[in-house]
């Protein structure tokens, strides 16, 4: 497990984040397949329900979201976060077209409906920024674990590579997503939401994708015990404003 709570991005601006995502859209990753082979049918089984699911969960235009975001920016006089945001949403928006990129080379296509997708946009939805926050960066979270078990399921230069980004992107996302919620109190009450929402994304995710999850060395105890500590790090940062 990644500790993130120590590194100096934790003490960024809205500014410097705004800079950062800047910083990132200039070299985004070029997806190298000369050297992909074929992969068989019971590798494309086993990882591919997953990828579409991911996939899927990257990709929005982020239009609700980013009306919360204006909304915030506007309340704490922050327009650096409106456009911070904005950079982030496109480059969850190249994760999601990385994921599909693979999945056209092996000829698989996009998933139209996502159950777990739907649930987490109407999360998001009842209420303001906070909200949105909070659902999102528990998936980042998750997704720490899963491309961690994605990456040691394959020998795909190709996927490994896409791996590599993603796992070098969210973890700044998380610090994002944390830093945004230390606006917010976080009292028990908020703290016991957090841990049960996680818990049940948790419970879905290993019951639908356990076997990516198996192949990549996790046992579900690992599982539980790297994404909550994810989670303890994440709630560590967002008290950082609180007097």
């Amino acid at each position: 497990m990644v500790d993130f709570t120590k590194s100096r991005m934790n003490r960024f601006t809205y500014k410097e984040w705004d800079d950062y995502f800047a910083q990132n859209d200039r070299h985004r990753l070029e997806i190298d397949f000369s050297r992909e082979k074929i992969l068989s049918k019971a590798m494309k089984k086993q990882i591919f329900p997953s990828i579409r699911e991911f996939q899927k969960g990257e990709g929005s235009d982020g239009s609700y979201l980013m009306e919360a975001a204006s909304a915030f920016a506007d309340k704490y006089g922050i327009p650096e976060y409106k456009e911070a945001m904005g950079r982030f949403v496109r480059e969850e928006n190249w994760h999601s077209a990385y994921l599909k990129k693979y999945m056209d080379f092996h000829q698989v296509k996009t998933k139209k409906n996502s159950f777990l997708d739907k649930v987490f946009r109407r999360l998001r939805r009842l209420g303001g920024i906070r909200c949105e926050v909070t659902v999102l960066v528990t998936a980042e979270m998750i997704a720490l674990t899963y491309y961690e078990a994605l990456s040691r399921n394959t020998d795909s230069a190709a996927l490994k590579s896409i791996c590599r980004q993603m796992l070098s992107d969210e973890i700044p996302h998380i610090m994002f997503q944390s830093y945004t919620l230390s606006y917010f109190s976080n009292n028990l009450f908020y703290k016991c939401m957090r841990i049960a929402l996680m818990e049940a994304t948790l419970l879905f995710v290993w019951g639908t994708f356990g076997n990516v999850y198996r192949a990549g060395g996790y046992d579900f105890c690992e599982f539980l015990k790297e994404n909550m500590g994810y989670l303890r790090q994440s709630m560590f940062l967002a008290s950082g404003l609180e007097t």
